[in-house]
């Protein structure tokens, strides 16, 4: 619906002032780019239309699809990715989360996933579902009751230790004066569920992570293991491209199979 992308739908409005967004890419329609919106490749155009009316094509399509937790019991209604979080948050509709609140990760997605549940805090008699229905696309949460907004506790975890955590230094430190619990050395096992399915835990346990060769090893230690309740776990473990309608491009590891010099046959 608007120009933007990840920066617009993915980072908080707190990082990225929406008047100076605006105006670059203002700056950048003004030199005479012509945009076409709500325009879906695959479905509303096909690819080979765009190539036949253009002599070169650019792929700039983003990581906009979140990576969901690699566990055992990992699917739940109130377990969701980064990416439907921030951009139920930048849409508007998310207005308040749960009590608690468990972001997994490290990176500086995650801060921002935490800092947002933090500032967001909760409704003390919302319906457990509202939150999940917002993040879905469902429903917009009621602006007017904002005002009974009460605190959250937002626990992120982390597989390397916290001076290992691949986030910046500055923002670590600025989630932590915000009141965010963060854990470092710490890895999902598993989700923890009540009898309607929902998560009501994360458990977790202590574990060693490392780069191998560009891969990362992450052992756990047996006898760790721990839960910690949650209302929401947001997994913010890294992101992909979405590729409906792309498929030919996929190279099955979440990005574009490009060459060396980011040419595609």
């Amino acid at each position: 619906e608007h120009l933007g992308g990840m920066m617009r739908y993915g980072i908080p409005g707190f990082r990225t002032p929406r008047d100076v967004l605006d105006a670059e890419i203002q700056r950048i329609l003004d030199l005479g780019v012509e945009t076409r919106m709500k325009c879906r490749v695959g479905t509303d155009v096909s690819l080979d239309e765009i190539r036949r009316e253009f002599d070169a094509v650019f792929l700039g399509m983003g990581a906009q699809a979140g990576r969901a937790l690699p566990i055992q019991d990992g699917v739940a209604p109130n377990v969701v990715t980064a990416t439907a979080f921030l951009r139920a948050f930048n849409d508007g509709r998310l207005q308040h989360v749960g009590k608690r609140v468990v972001v997994v990760g490290g990176g500086d997605t995650s801060i921002d996933v935490a800092t947002v549940a933090r500032r967001l805090g909760h409704i003390e008699h919302a319906k457990a579902t509202d939150f999940e229905q917002a993040i879905g696309g469902q429903l917009a949460h009621d602006v007017a009751s904002v005002s009974a907004k009460q605190g959250c506790d937002v626990t992120l975890t982390s597989v390397f230790a916290i001076d290992k955590m691949q986030a910046n230094k500055h923002e670590i430190e600025q989630a932590q004066a915000e009141g965010i619990a963060i854990r470092g050395g710490l890895a999902p096992v598993s989700v923890v569920k009540d009898a309607s399915g929902r998560a009501v835990a994360l458990r977790v346990a202590r574990c060693e992570a490392k780069f191998v060769g560009g891969r990362l090893e992450i052992k756990n230690v047996e006898g760790t293991e721990e839960d910690i309740p949650a209302d929401l776990i947001v997994s913010a473990i890294g992101q992909a491209v979405d590729f409906t309608g792309l498929e030919e491009f996929d190279s099955g590891k979440g990005n574009v199979a490009a060459d060396r010099n980011y040419q595609l046959p």
